[in-house]
């Protein structure tokens, strides 16, 4: 089963009530707050974008044979195996992104005592900010995620299937004594028996016969050289037998080759003050595989940002009012997110891009205060919709 990964987040409503006022609701960072402030208070996040990479590196492995060298004197093969080694390549990578609540941005609520009805703000189980006197149903405060990977080894170290025999052969040899009978000498020969090991040469040697005698009941029974009358689906099936074990034989000279897939995942958090260089995610070689970061083997993969800037404007503009806007007045603070092109390379080869909406990018500014019905998208704490509490209530 695939499981969601960050499980995001289940809505928690905070409802306060009182009688009174027209006083607004005013919102504060926390770095802001006063002891002592007046009214009911809670809590909210804004989020952070948080860049997920998914690899998948296929690795190959290559095992000689313990004939290869033999394979040319018995077999004529020249293109067999004859060293191990394993070969590593990236074969796929994924960009996505998700939301978790960003520590840098924790506001207050400044509730007023005496409001004369009810308010509502609606925060999922992390704190990020949903709404804000609106009815959100458990449909609407879905966040977007990240589906997990289900991290498995795909393919199995390969092996060889036959040996013909064992590996032993009796030896036999003659001994000649000399004996002496009266005064005659006499030669005496014996016969001596021993079993001793095989060498190479002699099992590959064996092993070759028997693949050419296979190839030679193949061309047999294609040939219709035998004497009953197989259908053809059962000469088919003789066939691709003999073949499936003339190749498992085969493998003991030419050597086998085994290939699986490993998956890891990265993470990575842009920030927007260090955006200019290229950031390591970790390091690959051909020869061996991921390495961590910090690792003086193999080509750096790594991330970049570009920004559209398309908040520059927003910002300076925000900037120059500063001075008009007094500590403790502000309404609901949410963001204004900006999109940025990621690109990933792997040393200097470009191997994947995306187009992503990253919440860190962008600004964060706020409301006027105010009795309002506000909606947020969760993900990047930009707002939805807004619209006049009263008017709402009509």
């Amino acid at each position: 089963m695939r499981k969601r990964l960050f499980p995001l987040f289940a809505a928690a409503g905070i409802i306060l009530a009182a009688c009174g006022s027209h006083k607004p609701i005013t919102t504060g960072h926390i770095n802001t707050m006063e002891q002592g402030v007046p009214g009911n208070v809670s809590y909210y996040l804004l989020p952070r974008t948080v860049i997920v990479i998914d690899v998948e590196v296929s690795k190959k492995k290559y095992i000689p044979g313990p004939y290869a060298e033999f394979a040319n004197r018995y077999l004529g093969l020249e293109d067999v195996i004859r060293e191990s080694s394993e070969e590593y390549a990236i074969s796929s990578i994924s960009i996505n992104s998700f939301a978790e609540p960003d520590p840098a941005h924790t506001y207050f609520v400044n509730f007023p005592e005496d409001k004369e009805q009810g308010l509502f703000l609606s925060l999922s189980e992390a704190g990020l900010i949903h709404s804000f006197n609106v009815d959100s149903g458990a449909e609407k405060l879905h966040t977007p995620q990240v589906e997990s990977k289900h991290y498995v080894n795909y393919g199995d170290d390969a092996t060889f299937n036959y040996y013909v025999d064992g590996i032993l052969v009796q030896r036999i040899d003659t001994i000649i004594e000399t004996v002496p009978i009266d005064t005659i000498l006499v030669q005496r020969q014996s016969l001596r028996r021993s079993w001793v090991e095989k060498s190479p040469g002699q099992r590959a040697e064996e092993v070759a016969d028997h693949i050419l005698d296979i190839r030679e009941k193949k061309l047999d029974l294609i040939s219709g050289f035998q004497e009953i009358n197989y259908s053809r689906e059962t000469i088919e099936f003789m066939y691709s037998e003999m073949d499936r074990i003339e190749n498992d034989y085969l493998d003991l000279f030419t050597g086998i080759s085994s290939q699986r897939r490993i998956n890891y995942r990265f993470v990575h958090r842009p920030e927007k003050e260090d955006i200019a260089r290229r950031h390591r995610l970790f390091r690959f070689s051909a020869s061996e595989g991921v390495y961590p970061a910090d690792a003086g083997t193999g080509f750096p993969v790594t991330i970049t940002y570009d920004r559209s800037k398309t908040t520059d404007g927003l910002q300076t503009q925000i900037a120059r009012n500063t001075d008009t806007r007094r500590r403790g007045s502000a309404g609901f603070h949410y963001l204004i997110p900006e999109y940025s092109d990621l690109v990933l390379h792997v040393g200097e080869e470009k191997r994947a891009e995306a187009r992503v909406l990253v919440s860190q990018f962008g600004i964060v500014t706020n409301l006027p205060p105010g009795d309002l019905q506000i909606e947020f998208h969760p993900a990047t704490g930009s707002i939805r919709s807004v619209g006049d509490f009263k008017k709402g209530e009509e």
